[in-house]
């Protein structure tokens, strides 16, 4: 806080921040005579906002590949994406991880052409669906675009090493 000049005692010295009453945050008062000096503005939080939902996948499709179903006059692809994790297991054999994916509209009718064991790199954000009595989180993707090059050498979309 810069200096201000109290009317009061006239100090001009870096006030004091109390707090408020009633809908004020805080009030700044002279650091010498105690005098009001003006209303404090509450402070700014930073965090991360509530709807930043984000998630990018580097994996591999599932030994089904990828289901397109029309509905409603929209396309939807549902597929599961295979990615490796990269410790070993107690077993010394690499493990992989499995997510459910779905993807919507042109973006769905594309990605239906890909086949098993592709690598692909899903765009998405997380979400909650009802299964049964269960729940169950998905990538829900906007965008899912082929890869050229394999990341994980040796590695099958079963699951298994070569």
């Amino acid at each position: 806080m810069t200096p201000l000049l109290c009317p009061g005692c006239g100090a001009i010295d870096a006030p004091r921040l109390e707090p408020g009453s009633g809908p004020h945050w805080g009030k700044y008062v002279c650091g010498h005579c105690g005098r009001f000096l003006r209303w404090a503005r509450k402070p700014r939080e930073v965090c991360m906002h509530p709807s930043v939902n984000r998630v990018f996948l580097v994996g591999e499709v599932g030994r089904q590949g990828v289901e397109v179903s029309f509905v409603g006059g929209g396309s939807t692809a549902r597929a599961s994406f295979m990615i490796g994790l990269s410790e070993l297991g107690s077993d010394g054999r690499e493990h992989f991880a499995w997510f459910p994916c779905e993807i919507w509209g042109r973006r769905a009718q594309a990605a239906g052409e890909l086949e098993a064991g592709a690598t692909v790199l899903v765009e998405g954000k997380l979400k909650r669906i009802k299964k049964a009595e269960s729940w169950e989180t998905i990538i829900s993707g906007f965008e899912c675009q082929p890869l050229t090059l394999p990341l994980h050498v040796g590695a099958t979309a079963e699951g298994g090493n070569n």
